[in-house]
């Protein structure tokens, strides 16, 4: 009798069809988009299929009669990131954060004949984060002192130079001047000379005219 009656259990477990599918986890790095799959390969008018997050407790969207249904009362985190496909009831979340990490699961019903369930658990992993390094050049300061020590270099090398300007034309201006000296000189020795020379010739003639009239 109680063999029997577990052969009945069983014979009902198969009619209704209620499987659970192993546990699948899947991996997605934050902001980009993860598919949970239904494995069906083409939705009828008679099916349904009820996507929950089972770590909330809260039914996120279904499909029935071929018509898409997400609630419009939806949770915050999840509002505009689900999208269902039409065909296979596969779901879609969009630009996933950390925040929809967790379990999932589809409770898919063939024709009110049989259903099965399949689960996923979703780890999403932060994006790294990017970050920008700035190089200080070092700057070299001069100080008052240094500055000063330039300046005065640089005010003595000036001076310097002006000084020596300053000699050379000076000693230019003297040989000049002494060459106009020099000529000068000639120019005066020769009038002399000159000037001799006639007076000895007037005291020639005199001194002669002075004999013819003796």
């Amino acid at each position: 009798m109680k063999k029997m009656f577990h052969t009945f259990i069983f014979c009902c477990c198969c009619l209704v069809g209620v499987f659970a599918d192993e546990l699948k986890s899947v991996s997605v790095m934050e902001g980009d988009s993860v598919t949970l799959q239904t494995n069906v390969t083409e939705i009828q008018k008679g099916d349904r299929i009820k996507w929950k997050f089972v770590t909330n407790r809260i039914l996120i969207a279904k499909i029935f009669a071929l018509t898409i249904d997400i609630p419009v009362n939806l949770t915050e985190r999840f509002r505009d990131r689900l999208k269902l496909d039409i065909k296979t009831g596969s779901l879609t979340i969009t630009n996933i954060r950390t925040e929809h990490a967790g379990e999932y699961e589809a409770e898919i019903s063939i024709s009110r004949s049989s259903s099965y369930r399949h689960r996923f658990t979703v780890t999403v992993y932060a994006a790294p984060t990017t970050t920008i390094r700035t190089t200080t050049l070092p700057v070299t300061s001069l100080d008052s002192t240094s500055f000063s020590s330039s300046s005065s270099s640089s005010s003595s090398s000036s001076s310097g130079l002006s000084k020596e300007a300053h000699t050379h034309c000076c000693d230019s201006a003297e040989a000049v001047l002494r060459l106009v000296v020099t000529a000068l000189m000639g120019v005066a020795a020769a009038a002399a000379a000159v000037l001799l020379v006639n007076d000895v010739r007037s005291t020639r003639g005199k001194k002669e005219e002075t004999e013819l009239m003796s």
